[in-house]
């Protein structure tokens, strides 16, 4: 029993400890995603057979609008050929690649500008899959005080699973892709476009058929109460034109002029609200007033904008997905006409009129900021029937492994009580090599040898006489059994 409890002691006290020490564990710890990357980067090069890529990043111009980009412009701008994002193959002015174009116009304008690896890319594939997108998006994004509208594959972006590679559940890939960007700034011009409220001289037809003129200056006056007379897409109570400054004067410009920034005019007429209730009334912040959006009737509303547009080559990085690093510098004035050309020529003017409906309602956002967007936004989609997608400039892949971490309080009590109880072994490992030539200890180690120093010597100590005693009942127990075995096999 004695022996036993010596045995059963230390083991209790072996698995509370161990058990004591597993919950703290449980306790103080918890589980951390923690990012790993590729230290290599490399060119990342993943084309399919094909105009596009499915996971290409970058954009450039297609092979046709190489002339556009290189030619010089003749003397004789009129004469000289539509940029390659206009097509005239059919005998009709019309976007290149215009289901394209179109397709990304009314599903690829994207509201997101980060996290885009967070995309349910699941909605997405299944829209692939029925046509119903494009493998390019426009997302703008603010950089440096601007909101720039781009080209993005958001395909590039999307998440794996690589368990199966020893790579954990979010496999990706980060880059620095080149892309285009459109930015566009605008300001309010009702009084320079001469549109005011409701005079007597005003010729009131009906409720839904107003005279509305409007001069901005000599090359672009009219009615917005008509439809213009040019234009791809005419829409009433909508017009625009693209200038030049010429002799300190705006003078209209060719769709085959070469410029950027390029500046343009908007004046428009929308029937979203009447002015006149809200010229006393601030609603959420945003009241109206006789510069900027003005009542001529019918509950129309007008307004003008002067606007800048600028044309940018960007280089940017993508980091678990988002914007890491944003360079954008101007492009060539060959590449801004790419992007000028469909919006000159009239593509786009209803979901522009769309835009300026929904800039007029009363909300917090200025018109002329509102507008900016949309005007980026469109040109960018209507030309991206231009623009291939195209590899990354640099690449790296990235994966995402669950690691523990436990907590300061926690880890600085167990190392504090480790360092503890290592200084107290150490005092008592020192107090014992001093304590051992004491005359105390001397003497009761003289004591032990005196009673245990004979035994030890003839092999008669405590340990030896316990062996004896066990090989003596083990020898008695064999004897005994050979005993009664003999007296079976007798009788």
């Amino acid at each position: 029993m004695i022996a036993g409890g010596r045995h059963r002691v230390p083991y209790f006290r072996s698995r509370f400890l161990t058990t004591t020490t597993d919950n703290w564990l449980h306790v103080t710890t918890h589980s951390v995603p923690i990012t790993h990357y590729d230290p290599l980067l490399t060119n990342f090069t993943q084309k399919i057979d094909g105009l596009f890529c499915s996971d290409c990043p970058s954009f450039r111009p297609y092979e046709m609008c190489n002339e556009t980009l290189t030619a010089p412009l003749p003397r004789n701008v009129s004469s000289a050929p539509l940029p390659c994002s206009l097509n005239e193959s059919s005998g009709v002015t019309n976007v290149v690649r215009p289901e394209y174009a179109y397709q990304t116009l009314g599903k690829g304008i994207s509201q997101a500008n980060s996290s885009f690896n967070l995309v349910n890319f699941t909605s997405l594939d299944h829209a692939e899959s029925k046509k119903n997108s494009t493998l390019v998006q426009i997302v703008t994004t603010l950089q440096g005080g601007t909101f720039h509208a781009l080209f993005f594959n958001p395909k590039s972006a999307e998440n794996y699973d690589g368990t199966d590679v020893v790579a954990g559940p979010d496999f990706g890939l980060d880059y620095v892709a080149d892309t285009t960007s459109m930015a566009t700034q605008c300001r309010m011009a009702t009084r320079d476009c001469n549109i005011t409220s409701i005079t007597s001289e005003w010729i009131k037809l009906d409720q839904n058929n107003l005279s509305i003129p409007f001069r901005c200056y000599d090359d672009f006056s009219g009615n917005l109460g008509l439809t213009p007379a040019t234009g791809h897409e005419r829409a009433q109570g909508w017009n625009m034109s693209f200038y030049d400054i010429i002799d300190g004067s705006p003078r209209n410009m060719p769709v085959q002029a070469q410029s950027n920034p390029f500046k343009f005019y908007v004046a428009a007429a929308v029937n979203s609200i009447n002015a006149q209730n809200l010229q006393d009334a601030a609603i959420l912040g945003h009241t109206p007033d006789n510069e900027s959006l003005v009542n001529v009737g019918g509950s129309f509303s007008a307004f003008a904008l002067n606007c800048e547009a600028t044309i940018y080559d960007v280089r940017y990085s993508l980091i678990n997905g988002s914007f890491d690093s944003f360079a954008a510098t101007k492009a060539s004035p060959q590449k801004a006409s790419i992007i000028k050309a469909p919006l000159q020529v009239g593509f786009g003017q209803y979901h522009l009129y769309e835009a300026a409906l929904i800039a007029a309602l009363p909300h917090d956002k200025p018109i002329a900021d509102t507008m900016s967007k949309a005007f980026s936004q469109t040109g960018m989609a209507l030309a991206s029937g231009a623009f291939d997608p195209d590899d990354a400039a640099l690449a790296r892949f990235r994966w995402t492994v669950t690691v523990t971490e436990v907590h300061k309080a926690p880890f600085w009590f167990l190392v504090v009580v480790c360092l503890v109880y290592s200084m107290f072994g150490l005092a008592m490992t020192i107090m014992a090599f001093l304590l051992r030539r004491t005359p105390e200890v001397r003497g009761h180690q003289a004591r032990l040898m005196v009673q245990w120093g004979p035994e030890i010597q003839s092999g008669s100590g405590p340990k030896q006489k316990e062996d004896k005693e066990r090989k003596e009942k083990q020898w008695s127990r064999s004897s005994e059994r050979n005993s009664l075995s003999l007296n079976d096999a007798f009788t």
